[in-house]
């Protein structure tokens, strides 16, 4: 880390390599967005059962057809210029995609699926900037997972939007056969 982001009283820009040499804090999950670091409260329990239903389903489907690999809490390099690094819940990377080998540090590409599910302390604003985020670094499909009402806003890359249900099924053209229940998705 530079020495003028060590000493740093007031929060200000940062460069990636600044970000990656920060200390890990267990009481905060961080990203970088556009050169400023974003800090949130560690998720709850809600949290974690929907973020590991979704996981748990997709990985299943995904392994069972081969195409590619379903990733939990990673932190994505997205953007050099502004640095951004996302870490979203679930992500979906296509197995034509995939590098030769897995990365230590962050993965240095979009994923193909962002999965953010909402925490009670997230701000409308700071989703609607991961959103905008990871489409403008090429992932072509986001879903915000939104816990309290039992829906999904399905982003893609075309402009569209929708909103799925829980009375619902989820499918998504990255994943073809895919049909997920939302009521599974939300089970605790």
């Amino acid at each position: 880390m530079s020495e003028s982001a060590r000493n740093r009283t007031a929060p200000g820009p940062l460069t990636l390599a600044d970000f990656e040499a920060l200390p890990e804090d267990d009481n905060y999950r961080t990203e970088l967005s556009r050169g400023w670091l974003m800090r949130e409260p560690r998720p709850g329990g809600e949290h974690g059962c929907v973020s590991g239903n979704l996981h748990y389903l997709l990985r299943s489907f995904v392994s069972a057809q081969g195409l590619g690999r379903v990733l939990i809490e990673t932190g994505f390099r997205i953007s050099e210029n502004p640095p951004t690094v996302r870490g979203p819940d679930v992500a979906f990377i296509a197995a034509s995609r995939l590098p030769a080998e897995v990365p230590i540090g962050f993965w240095t590409l979009a994923p193909d699926l962002a999965i953010e599910v909402v925490s009670p302390s997230n701000r409308p604003n700071d989703i609607g900037l991961k959103v905008i985020d990871y489409l403008e670094a090429g992932t072509a499909e986001i879903w915000v997972v939104q816990p309290r009402t039992r829906t999904v806003v399905v982003h893609r890359a075309t402009g569209d939007a929708r909103i799925v249900r829980e009375d619902e099924t989820l499918a998504s053209e990255l994943l073809p056969g895919l049909e997920l229940s939302l009521k599974d998705v939300f089970e605790s």
